[in-house]
């Protein structure tokens, strides 16, 4: 099954299948494969479905897009004539499928995730069948998560404070997208919201579209993506200067699990940055002191807790249909590795809202620091 599906070897596939790059998970009767590195054309997160008629469904990861450092040096280059720009938003993200008449949604990674998968139906469920309707099954739709009830990625937007999700991408055959206007019209047509688009520029223009993106500075939101209108080339990403050091802050909460990653790569952008926009020595200055904050505080603060004796952890809500919602998201992340806390429970008509604790790698490290006084880096 899985070497027809990808076009392997069967030898190829049975390795595959007994090594560490793919992992077998089952979920309400469905059962699937996930890639978790690239294999041949397939990406990372790419999911091999077996239904329950006996039908198999490759839903392919979400292809890499490549970072801007510079506007205009890569911007003229890259595209052909008109770009398109549209926010990139900060959350997780998520591929819907229609399988047997079900939609499933699926995580970067490739899981299938029940607490996602529920909110999906019960917000959109009526949205995605008149989209698959208009679409095919064999279509996917992908797009980002937001909100604060979100157990991967928060950040507060106004326009969606708890729980939402933007098409950006629609892929009506394994990962051939539809044109932009023709997405934006199709998802908005069903009851769908699209990620907001800033704009369509000529690729000349580039200080056009590096003034469009000041204003989600301001505003403290994530960045932009720039996609040729037909995807005759591919798409590539450019973030905020709020981003790049608001990214390092807080990973820096938690600096044994993600501050080593998030630095370095952020820094580069920020230096890039600079050069490009010319900043003076006021700017730099101020850049710089925001940088340096960014770094120590909230690591400062990470050591502190824990010598309050209080967990270094992560604390977020979600709100289920049912108590076996919630303990299959619980069992789900568990079985990812990532072992919840429920701190507390409440309880209402068509309702369960549950406060989680997510405990961190880095709680054990600093601990082990206060207690020893040695490095265990050098």
């Amino acid at each position: 099954m899985l070497a027809e599906a990808l076009g392997l070897s069967v030898e190829r596939a049975r390795r595959l299948l007994e090594g560490r790059a793919s992992r077998v998970l089952r979920y309400h009767g469905l059962t699937y494969i996930v890639l978790r590195r690239d294999v041949g054309e397939h990406y990372e997160g790419t999911s091999v479905v077996l239904t329950r008629s006996g039908a198999v469904r490759v839903i392919e990861g979400y292809p890499h897009i490549r970072r801007i450092l510079l506007l205009g040096r890569a911007v003229p280059r890259h595209f052909i004539d008109e770009v398109v720009v549209e926010e990139k938003m900060d959350g997780h993200n998520v591929r819907v499928a229609r399988i047997e008449g079900e939609v499933y949604a699926f995580t970067r990674g490739g899981y299938i995730c029940p607490y996602t998968t529920a909110r999906m139906r019960r917000k959109y469920g009526r949205a995605l069948e008149r989209a698959f309707e208009a679409l095919g099954e064999e279509a996917v739709i992908a797009g980002e998560v937001v909100g604060l009830e979100n157990p991967y990625t928060r950040y507060y937007y106004p326009e969606a404070p708890e729980w939402d999700y933007f098409v950006f991408d629609i892929f009506t055959r394994g990962l051939e997208p539809l044109p932009v206007a023709e997405r934006r019209r199709l998802a908005e047509e069903a009851g769908l919201r699209n990620v907001p688009q800033l704009g369509v520029f000529l690729k000349d223009d580039w200080r056009e579209i590096l003034e469009a993106t000041r204003g989600l500075e301001e505003l403290g939101r994530e960045g932009v993506v720039l996609k040729d209108p037909e995807y005759r080339v591919e798409p590539l990403k450019y973030t905020t200067s709020y981003t790049n050091v608001h990214d390092i802050e807080l990973g820096m909460r938690y600096p044994f699990d993600e501050g080593r990653t998030f630095i370095f790569p952020r820094v580069l952008r920020q230096i890039f940055k600079a050069i490009e926009e010319g900043w003076d020595e006021d700017r730099l200055r101020a850049e710089a002191e925001r940088l340096g904050a960014a770094l120590l505080e909230p690591a400062i603060e990470a050591v502190r807790t824990l010598a309050r004796g209080e967990p270094l952890a992560e604390e977020f809500t979600l709100t289920f249909a049912s108590m076996e919602e919630l303990e299959e998201f619980t069992a789900y992340s568990a079985g990812m590795g990532v072992p919840l806390s429920v701190v507390s429970i409440e309880a209402g008509e068509g309702y369960v809202r549950a406060r989680f604790l997510k405990h961190k790698k880095s709680e054990e490290e600093l601990r082990k620091i206060l207690r020893t006084g040695i490095s265990p880096l050098d």
